[in-house]
């Protein structure tokens, strides 16, 4: 899956635009009210949300499974001097991470990849560890009410490939089920 995104980086350096997305934005206020400092982003893309994270204060460390979309990530943040730190990472395997030793995790989108319900533990269990007590987890998923849920072809239950890209929709029982057998706590949940 990693050369299908490497391939729509390299057409299209700002894939994804370079406004960071609303749930960045999102999240960003509630980081700041929390006074988190360190933030892990997992499955950063390009680096729009990356970009707009440390360019507001924020310390990030960006993993990708697109060498491309690294790439992007070190360039802008060394032409802009941000402190982000990059790495290439397969978020099926365990993070290259100490325990304990960021604020908040963040992923836009990305456990919408296929995931194994397994696998998807695996990630939630993985980003408890990396994160200080009481530390946050933001994270944005498609939903059973997404225009999309549905559309292309059903290449497992709740995975659809749409476009070339298998995507995964979520109910908010299997949310609620991930985040409550890894220990997580909501504090917010909201649809768009």
């Amino acid at each position: 899956m990693s050369a299908v995104w490497d391939r729509a980086y390299q057409s299209d350096n700002a894939f994804f635009g370079e406004e960071p997305s609303s749930f960045a934005t999102l999240c960003l206020k509630h980081m700041k009210s929390s006074n988190a400092k360190r933030v892990l982003e997992i499955g950063a893309g390009h680096g729009r949300d990356t970009m707009f994270f440390a360019s507001n204060g924020l310390e990030v460390e960006a993993l990708d499974y697109s060498s491309r979309g690294i790439e992007i990530i070190n360039k802008k943040a060394d032409e802009k001097k941000l402190p982000v730190k990059s790495q290439l990472f397969d978020a099926k395997r365990p993070l290259p991470i100490k325990d304990a030793c960021f604020d908040a995790a963040y992923s836009h989108m990305l456990l919408n990849m296929r995931f194994s319900q397994a696998e998807l533990h695996s990630v939630f269990s993985e980003i408890r560890r990396v994160l200080k007590p009481n530390g946050l987890n933001y994270f944005s998923v498609r939903n059973h009410n997404d225009q999309f849920h549905g559309a292309g072809v059903e290449v497992e239950e709740g995975v659809y490939d749409v476009n070339g890209f298998e995507v995964r929709f979520f109910s908010e029982k299997e949310i609620l089920d991930v985040i409550s057998k890894e220990c997580f706590k909501v504090l917010w949940m909201r649809e768009e």
